[in-house]
């Protein structure tokens, strides 16, 4: 299950997915670390692939330091950011060592005093340290602190986006004369579970029953057990419809597989990421095809056709002619999962554009505190990778609205989510 976990965050950034932490930003002390009156440092601590894939792990999502260095570089030659140049420190991290993040971000926070991180797949260090993040992801399950910087991400975090997916899955008819079960695949899916339960209230949904797995971290044969019993408890009360909560996405099909269950009622996924990472180990389709999932964020071949996107891939191109970036394919199968080099162009392109947006609206007075309420007051914003304008708030420093629904597909042994978002 620990590899299932490395691969479902590998999977997560190589599609654009990401988690949210955010906080309270009243709190937050201005800030003119990494800002001059010419340049601005960020940090880029991006995924070492070569490490995951040393260790079994087959991904080659693309250069993401070609990307963001020939960004950077045609950024600083059309002005930067209202008139400061961007100076980059870009560190490759090996997920799969514990303490690797925590070592960057002590290099990029105060070695390199670095004024924001763009996608730090744990931000928690750089927020604790007032320095505001990008898209950082990782933070899910974690408390942030008020007075924290904020992380600013196109993802919002399960209190927010499972509401809004259970209402399409509501719509869609998938909880009509149901009796159902949730189920929370971890101890640390409580908050999520009880966040469900909320939301299929108010949506009148016949919940009879919740279990959560609360075998040990990394005990497999425990956590089968325990899905054993908890799958037998929902059968012996009449469940026909599960939703599968957090961790559980991935507990759950998984449990099932294990142990061959012959109960296997129709059932919803509310986190896709954990589900692709039981998708890329041995997966038995019987378990999976019934089942329904979401993601809020626009798949790569749609994205990738944008003009926006394109002009960044080009620009990427024209700097590093031997990179290879081949586009999304029109059928996504298991293995073309496995090779995404559009992903790093995709990502930078996102990436560097969100920062740009909200460091201008802050100004030429830019500090964390500026650059918050920048990011907060964003409205009606169109950033590449994005088909629809997004917008933040008052102490919402994550987008909400768009729901693309994705249904297990048989013949690739993959998720094929919709082109369109299904939430109105």
């Amino acid at each position: 299950m620990a590899k299932r976990a490395l691969v479902a965050a590998a999977v997560v950034l190589t599609t654009v997915l990401a988690s949210l932490g955010t906080g309270p930003l009243a709190g937050a002390a201005a800030t003119t670390q990494g800002v001059t009156a010419s340049t601005i440092r960020i940090g880029i601590p991006y995924v070492d692939f070569a490490a995951v894939r040393a260790i079994g792990v087959n991904l080659n999502p693309g250069n993401y330091a070609d990307a963001y260095q020939a960004l950077i570089a045609n950024m600083n030659a059309h002005g930067g950011v209202d008139g400061r140049h961007i100076v980059a420190y870009l560190d490759a991290v090996n997920p799969a060592e514990v303490a690797a993040a925590d070592t960057s971000c002590t290099q990029l926070t105060m070695d390199d005093k670095i004024f924001v991180a763009i996608a730090p797949l744990m931000p928690d260090c750089y927020l604790a340290d007032n320095v505001p993040t990008i898209n950082g992801s990782g933070l899910e399950q974690k408390t942030v602190s008020p007075g924290w910087a904020p992380n600013f991400t196109l993802t919002p975090p399960s209190s927010a986006y499972d509401p809004l997916q259970l209402s399409v899955y509501s719509k869609l008819g998938v909880f009509k004369g149901k009796k159902v079960g949730v189920f929370g695949g971890d101890t640390t899916d409580k908050s999520e579970v009880a966040v469900v339960e909320a939301a299929l209230s108010k949506l009148h949904v016949d919940v009879i029953q919740s279990a959560i797995d609360a075998a040990p971290e990394g005990d497999d044969p425990a956590a089968y057990a325990q899905v054993a019993v908890i799958s037998s408890r929902f059968q012996s009360t009449g469940v026909n419809e599960v939703v599968a909560v957090g961790d559980g996405s991935a507990t759950w099909p998984d449990g099932l597989n294990a142990n061959q269950s012959s109960y296997n009622p129709p059932w919803v996924a509310t986190n896709s990421a954990d589900l692709n990472g039981y998708l890329e180990g041995v997966n038995n389709p019987t378990y999976v095809k019934n089942m329904v999932t979401s993601t809020p964020l626009a798949q790569p071949l749609g994205v990738w056709a944008e003009s926006s996107v394109q002009k960044c891939v080009q620009i990427i191109r024209k700097a590093y002619p031997s990179d290879v970036i081949t586009a999304p394919p029109k059928i996504v199968t298991a293995k073309s999962l496995q090779v995404t080099t559009y992903a790093a162009p995709i990502t930078a392109c996102e990436n560097l554009a969100f920062f740009k947006t909200i460091a201008d609206r802050a100004g030429r007075n830019l500090t964390e505190s500026s650059f918050a309420r920048a990011g907060e007051n964003l409205r009606n914003v169109l950033l590449p990778g994005v088909p629809s304008a997004v917008s933040f708030g008052a102490g919402r420093t994550y987008a909400l609205g768009a729901v693309y629904v994705g249904r297990y597909n048989l013949a690739t042994k993959t998720i094929k989510f919709a082109a369109t978002s299904s939430a109105k």
